[in-house]
C-alpha cells in the first residue's frame, strides 16, 4: 500500500491503483450497479470519495448507490453501511445516506462521510 495512489473513477464505475511506478490496475467495479465481492465482480454506481486506514482497507462513498463500501487487502468488497436513499443512524445497512461524496478515516479507524443531499458530516464506528 506505500506510496500507491487509489482512485475512485467515478465514470468508469471502477476503484483504481496507481503504483509509485505509475502502473494503473483496476482493483474492483466493472460497469454501474450493486454488488459486493472478489475485485471486479463486485459493482459500483459512480463512486466519488475513498480513503485508505493504516490495515490496508480502503474505504469508498460509493454515491449513486447511497452506501459506504470497503476493499480488504484481500480484494474483498463489501458493504460497511446504507442501502437505499434516505436519512438514518444506526447500525450497518439501517444507516441511510443521500449521496455520500467525501470520505476519511482517522488514525484510530473511526470513518467521517460527507452525506452531500442530507447536509451532515456522519462518523462510523467500527466495532
Amino acid at each position: 500500500m506505500t506510496g500507491n495512489i487509489y482512485v475512485a473513477d467515478q465514470g468508469n464505475n471502477r476503484i483504481r491503483k496507481i503504483t509509485p511506478s505509475g502502473n494503473v490496475t483496476t482493483l474492483a467495479g466493472t460497469t454501474k450497479g450493486f454488488a459486493d465481492g472478489q475485485g471486479t465482480t463486485a459493482l459500483f454506481n459512480r463512486p466519488i470519495g475513498i480513503a485508505t486506514d493504516t490495515k490496508g482497507n480502503i474505504y469508498i462513498a460509493d454515491t449513486y448507490n447511497h452506501r459506504i463500501r470497503k476493499i480488504t487487502a484481500e480484494g474483498i468488497v463489501t458493504t460497511l453501511t446504507g442501502s437505499i436513499l434516505g436519512f438514518t443512524d444506526g447500525p450497518g445497512t439501517t444507516a441511510l445516506f443521500n449521496l455520500p461524496t467525501g470520505i476519511a478515516v482517522n488514525p484510530t479507524g473511526i470513518i467521517y462521510v460527507i452525506d452531500n443531499d442530507n447536509h451532515n458530516l456522519r462518523k462510523i464506528t467500527i466495532h
